[in-house]
């Protein structure tokens, strides 16, 4: 990656650290999952997104180095225990790169338009499609499994209607006039309750693994903040008699190591 001459940005810089600190991190929790991994069709997924990991950290480290800028501290070897037992079902090592290639594809988009340099849009451009296409093969594996929870479907629009009054902005208010959910709404809490689902399973994991009492009553409350977002999420969809989403068997072991 050339033009040194043109410094970074601040967002460039931005979207650089953030990539690193969180591809150091998938390297991590991946290679522990592949460790365990059984399922034959949710393995190649797996592999797929470490081999990404990998590739992103090589070539950041590069785009360090040429610009005389320091390496980020980010996850490393020290921060695992290949020799611990299994901690999660491959189902929920399926459901946890579907969801965090979701989260890529918004991060590397949002980089992608913040950046100037060619060589930078370039980069975050190539991570959002190899981000892309690990999204599509983990839903490929999960619908065929049968495994994923589809959004809810409604009634299509028969007629065209507009807003003519502000009060719609607090129409899911509680203390104010209701008006049904629309279908941003619904896309929205159908996608936060999955997020806290798999958030409350990903805290669980880490606080009884942890050997710190800190960073345990960290991950308990942090457990807390998801339950509760996620039944304030699930009572305004099943107030719209709309069934909130139900993972499957994404759940973790009894390990404690």
């Amino acid at each position: 990656m050339g033009e040194n001459k043109i410094h970074l940005t601040s967002s460039e810089i931005a979207g650089l650290w953030t990539g690193y600190m969180n591809d150091s991190m998938a390297r991590c929790m991946l290679r522990f999952m592949l460790k365990d991994i059984q399922d034959s069709d949710i393995k190649p997924v797996l592999q797929h997104a470490y081999d990404i990991s990998a590739k992103h950290l090589e070539q950041l480290e590069a785009v360090f180095e040429d610009e005389k800028c320091e390496i980020p501290v980010g996850f490393t070897e020290s921060d695992i225990n290949m020799d611990a037992p299994w901690l999660f079902t491959d189902l929920f090592c399926l459901t946890y790169v579907n969801h965090m290639a979701k989260v890529g594809m918004i991060t590397y988009s949002g980089f992608s338009s913040m950046s100037y340099r060619d060589d930078m849009r370039q980069y975050f451009s190539r991570c959002l499609i190899e981000t892309n296409e690990l999204y599509n093969l983990s839903m490929g594996v999960a619908l065929e499994k049968g495994v994923n929870s589809r959004h809810p479907y409604i009634e299509l629009p028969k007629r065209t209607d507009f807003v003519d009054s502000k009060k719609y902005y607090s129409g899911i208010n509680p203390f104010g006039d209701k008006r049904p959910l629309n279908a941003i709404e619904i896309s929205h809490l159908y996608f936060n309750v999955m997020t806290n689902s798999l958030g409350i399973k990903l805290c669980l994991a880490f606080a009884q693994t942890s050997p710190t009492k800190d960073v345990q009553q960290f991950m308990l409350r942090g457990r807390e903040i998801s339950k509760k977002d996620m039944q304030i999420f699930a009572d305004m969809l099943v107030n719209e008699n709309i069934e909130p989403p139900h993972l499957p068997d994404v759940g973790v072991s009894n390990s404690a190591t």
